[in-house]
């Protein structure tokens, strides 16, 4: 269907005379259908079915409008939750990556990735010193040495042997909440002491 040019005409000049509501976004989106035009020059010639219609047809086009927006907005709030957590994920536990499983085979994290298998043989110890000692980084190595040697154990057992921290806090007597205090208050330390370095 095509509108005539009086109709078109009509519609052009009742849309100037209440710019007002004719500049709204949804309302220029509503009448880009030349039906709904129709329907609404025949309602304002006083037709109660198209005044009907329209009413109708417009409730429909509001409710996709807000409901697409309603999606867009979810997705991209998930999806400013989802690289929330990626970059929270990425930055924690950041020793046992870089940790060396073999002389000259690579990183845990590397081998992680590959799906390549650990050596059974590999050591892994709860001796703090003994786990300092495996550090490549020399500037990672001083920064160690400054923890307390709590933050030292702690780190050693979360890093070097992957307990969780309820595990951790049942092996050495405190709280889950301290364990993980502790743990992030000794990374923090290690990032500036070796940011420093």
């Amino acid at each position: 269907m095509t509108l005539t040019y009086d109709q078109q005409e009509r519609f052009r000049e009742y849309s100037i005379a209440n710019r007002t509501v004719f500049s709204d976004q949804v309302v220029q989106d509503f009448f880009q259908l030349e039906h709904n035009i129709e329907l609404f020059l025949r309602t304002l010639d006083g037709e109660e079915e198209c005044r009907r219609e329209l009413e109708d047809r417009f409730r429909k086009h509001f409710f996709r409008m807000r409901f697409v927006k309603f999606l867009v907005s979810t997705i991209k709030y998930c999806t400013i939750d989802q690289l929330r957590a990626h970059h929270k994920n990425d930055s924690r536990q950041i020793l046992i990556f870089d940790r060396p499983v073999s002389e000259g085979g690579g990183t845990l994290g590397e081998s992680l990735l590959g799906k390549k298998e650990i050596r059974e043989s590999e050591p892994t110890t709860a001796n703090p010193s003994q786990f300092q000692a495996s550090f490549q980084n020399e500037c990672l190595s001083q920064a160690f040495t400054a923890l307390s040697q709590k933050q030292q154990l702690i780190t050693t057992l979360c890093y070097a042997l992957c307990y969780q921290d309820n595990e951790i806090a049942r092996m050495i007597g405190v709280s889950p909440q301290a364990v993980c205090k502790m743990r992030n208050l000794a990374l923090k330390k290690l990032r500036l002491d070796m940011g420093r370095g």
